[in-house]
C-alpha cells in the first residue's frame, strides 16, 4: 500500500511566508502523522519563475497553443533558458531547505520508505505555488523515485459515482482545431489501447460535445488540439470556428462526473487554467501542461503515459515515468520534464486501468535495446551518411556511443604499483655488499671508493627517480582530491564539448558523488578501496554520457537518432542509479558513525554498487586483451 502526502499552504504569500501544514499517511487511511512548520518570504521566486516563462516562451517553438512560422531556436536563448532553470530549482531547493521547514524534512523522512510509492498533493490556491518545479524538490527528485507531486485546490468535495456497467475503461477523445500540430499519432495510440473502448470526435461542434457528456458514460475525457489560458481561465478549441471556456460546459461535465468521469487529459497547451476551472467540478484527477508545449513532447509523453498505466501502473507513477523520459529530448525542447503536471481532487482515490487477468498487455512497446556497458564496448562503426532518412533499415546496427574510458589514458592495469621494484632492491644490496667486501678484505683505494660509490650513487639515483614517478602517479590519480577528481570532468568536458541541461546534470551528479566518498572515507576509512572504485566507475559512467551525447548530435538519420537517445538515456540513468547508491551508503556510514559506541556493525558496499563496479573492471580487463 503507497503513502499520501498533503502539504495544506494556508492564508499567505511570498512576501509574508506560508504556515504549511503536513500530513501522512497509508493510502486509504486516516493520516498518521501531522505536523506544522513555515516557509519564510521569499519575493525572489515568482521573479524568477516569470523569467524562466518569459524565455521559455521566447523560443517560440511549435507548439499546441500556436504554430510558430519562425521559432528562435539560438544556442544562447536555449543556454539561457536552462540557466534560469537552474537557478529557480536552486532557489525553490534552497526555501524548502529553510531552518523553520526543516520539521516538515524530518517527518518525511521518518515516515517514508525510500521504495514507497508516494502521492504528493499540494494544497494551494497560490498561482505561482502551483507553478513551480515542485517535481525538482530534492527530497522527492532524488530520495524517492516513486513519488509524484500533484496540485489541489483548497476547498473540496467528493461526487458520489453511479455504478460502472462495463468492465473496460471508457474513453472519449475530443481532436479539436489541429491546425499546425499532428494529433493522428494521438489517435494512433489511443486506439491501441488494451481494454478500452475508445469513441473519437474530430472537430466537434459544440452541441454534439455537449450531448456525448451528458448522455453516455466515461472513464475518461482526453483532449488533444489548441489550448490556452488568459486571466486564468482555460479555453479549448474544438474545430476551427468554436472554442469553449470548460464554464460553458459545467453543467455536461457536472454530469459526467456523476456518471463515472474519473480522469480528464488535456495533450495540450497551458493547461493550468483549465484545471482550475474544473476544480470547482470536483473532477477526481486531471492531467496538463502548465506551458505551451511543443507537439512532438505531447506525443511522446502520452506515448509513455499510456505504455505505463495501460499495462497497471498507476496514474501517478505513470505520469512521473513519462515525464521524465522526456529528458531524452531536452537538447531539443528545453525544460520539457517540467511540463506535465496532475492536478487531484484529495477526496477522491486516482483511477487504475482494468486489466484482464489472462493478459495485460502494453501498448506497441518500445523496440528491447539494451543498455550499454558500465565501461566501454568497441561495436562496429555504421555509416549513415548513404542511408535512406526515410527509410532506414529493418534491422539497424546499434550506435557506437559507448565510451573507452581508457581513452587518453594509461590502463590502471598496466601500471607499475608503487615500490614493487624487487630487481632495484637486489642492485642496492648486491652494490653494498660489494663494498663492504672491498672495506674490510682489501685496503680502501681511491679507485675501488670512487668505482663503487658511482655504482652505489647511480642505482640509488635510478631507484628515488622511479619512486618519484610512482608518487608523482599517485597523487595525479588520487580520485579522493576534489581538484583531481574535478580535473577529470573538466578534460571530459572539454574533449567532447558536451553541453546542455543532461550533461550539466550528470556533471552535478558526478560532483555530488565525490562529496559522498569524501564523507564515506572520513569516517569509514576501510571503505577507501571500494570508493576509489566506485570513483572510478563514475568517471567511465560521466563519459558515456557524453559520448553519446556528442553521438545523438552527429547523426543524421531519425532512426538513429532515436537508439542514440535510449543510449543517451541509459547511460544517463546508470550515472543517476550509482549517485543514489553511493548516497543511501553515505547515509548508513553517517548513521552508523552516530552510534559507533554502542554498535559492532560493520558497513560494506551495498550489492548493487558492487555489482557495477564488478563489470566496469570486467569490461576494462576485455579491453586490455
Amino acid at each position: 500500500m503507497g503513502k499520501l502526502v498533503t502539504l495544506k499552504f494556508s492564508d499567505g504569500n511570498f512576501e509574508q511566508g506560508f504556515t504549511v501544514t503536513i500530513q501522512i499517511g497509508e493510502e486509504g487511511a486516516h493520516p498518521s502523522s501531522e505536523i506544522s512548520a513555515s516557509l519564510p518570504p521569499f519575493t525572489e521566486l515568482p521573479q524568477l519563475y516569470d523569467a524562466w516563462q518569459a524565455l521559455y516562451l521566447s523560443m517560440e517553438l511549435p507548439s499546441r497553443l500556436f504554430a510558430a512560422e519562425n521559432a528562435v531556436t539560438h544556442v544562447s536563448f536555449i543556454e539561457d533558458c536552462y540557466d534560469t532553470a537552474e537557478k529557480l530549482t536552486e532557489k525553490l531547493n534552497q526555501w524548502l531547505q529553510s531552518p523553520s521547514f526543516l520539521p516538515a524534512r524530518e517527518l518525511l523522512s521518518d515516515n517514508i520508505q525510500r521504495m514507497d510509492e508516494v502521492r504528493v498533493l499540494l494544497q494551494s490556491g497560490n498561482s505561482y505555488l502551483q507553478r513551480m518545479p515542485w517535481h525538482l524538490w530534492d527530497l522527492f527528485d532524488r530520495r524517492y523515485h516513486k513519488a509524484e507531486i500533484a496540485i489541489a485546490a483548497p476547498s473540496y468535495s467528493s461526487v458520489e459515482p453511479v455504478a460502472r456497467k462495463s468492465d473496460k475503461i471508457r474513453i472519449l477523445v475530443i481532436l479539436g482545431n489541429s491546425e499546425g500540430i499532428d494529433v493522428s499519432s494521438d489517435r494512433a495510440m489511443l486506439e491501441q489501447l488494451p481494454n478500452a473502448e475508445v469513441t473519437f470526435l474530430v472537430e466537434p461542434k459544440r452541441q454534439q460535445l455537449n450531448d456525448e457528456l451528458w448522455q453516455q458514460h466515461w472513464d475518461i475525457l482526453f483532449f488533444a488540439g489548441h489550448s490556452d489560458t488568459q486571466q486564468d481561465i482555460g479555453r479549448i478549441y474544438i474545430n476551427e470556428t468554436e472554442s469553449l471556456r470548460m464554464e460553458q460546459l459545467r453543467y455536461a461535465l457536472r454530469t459526467a462526473v456523476t456518471n463515472g468521469l474519473r480522469l480528464a487529459i488535456f495533450n495540450s497547451c497551458d493547461g493550468l487554467g483549465l484545471a482550475r476551472s474544473l476544480f470547482d467540478l470536483h473532477i477526481p484527477q486531471v492531467i496538463v501542461m502548465r506551458e505551451p508545449i511543443p507537439d512532438l513532447v505531447a506525443q511522446q509523453f502520452l506515448r509513455h503515459f499510456l505504455e505505463a498505466f495501460s499495462s497497471g501502473t498507476s496514474c501517478y507513477l505513470s505520469v512521473r515515468r513519462a515525464r521524465e523520459r522526456l529528458q531524452g529530448i531536452e537538447d531539443q525542447f528545453p525544460c520539457a520534464t517540467w511540463l506535465p503536471i496532475i492536478c487531484q481532487n484529495p477526496a477522491e482515490i486516482p483511477l487504475k486501468w482494468s486489466i484482464p487477468e489472462p493478459e495485460k498487455p502494453p501498448i506497441q512497446p518500445a523496440i528491447d535495446v539494451p543498455p550499454p556497458p558500465i565501461g566501454n564496448f568497441n561495436p562496429p562503426q555504421v555509416n549513415t551518411s548513404n542511408l535512406d532518412r526515410n527509410n532506414p533499415p529493418s534491422n539497424p546496427m546499434p550506435i557506437a556511443i559507448a565510451p573507452n574510458p581508457t581513452k587518453n589514458r594509461e590502463s590502471p592495469m598496466k601500471r607499475k604499483r608503487l615500490f614493487r621494484l624487487p630487481q632495484t632492491y637486489i642492485l642496492l644490496a648486491g652494490t653494498a655488499i660489494g663494498l663492504t667486501c672491498f672495506i674490510a678484505l682489501l685496503r680502501p683505494r681511491p679507485i675501488v671508493l670512487a668505482s663503487g660509490g658511482a655504482i652505489a650513487a647511480i642505482v640509488f639515483g635510478a631507484w628515488s627517480w622511479q619512486v618519484k614517478q610512482e608518487f608523482a602517479w599517485l597523487n595525479e590519480n588520487n580520485l579522493l582530491d576534489r581538484e583531481v577528481f574535478g580535473s577529470k570532468l573538466e578534460a571530459l568536458e572539454r574533449t567532447s564539448l558536451a553541453t546542455g541541461m543532461q550533461w550539466r546534470r550528470a556533471k552535478a551528479w558526478a560532483k555530488e558523488t565525490h562529496t559522498f566518498a569524501e564523507q564515506i572515507v572520513e569516517k569509514e576509512p576501510d571503505l577507501t578501496v571500494e570508493v576509489l572504485e566506485t570513483l572510478d566507475t563514475v568517471l567511465a559512467l560521466a563519459e558515456q554520457v557524453t559520448d553519446a551525447i556528442a553521438a545523438a548530435s552527429q547523426v543524421r538519420s531519425e532512426n538513429y537518432r532515436v537508439l542514440a537517445q535510449r543510449r543517451l538515456q541509459a547511460s544517463y540513468d546508470r550515472l543517476q542509479a550509482t549517485h543514489e547508491l553511493l548516497q543511501n551508503l553515505q547515509d548508513q556510514v553517517l548513521l552508523l558513525s552516530l552510534d559507533r559506541n554502542t554498535s559492532n556493525l560493520k558497513v560494506e558496499l551495498p550489492a548493487q554498487l558492487r555489482l557495477a563496479i564488478d563489470t566496469n573492471k570486467i569490461t576494462l580487463q576485455a579491453n586490455e586483451k
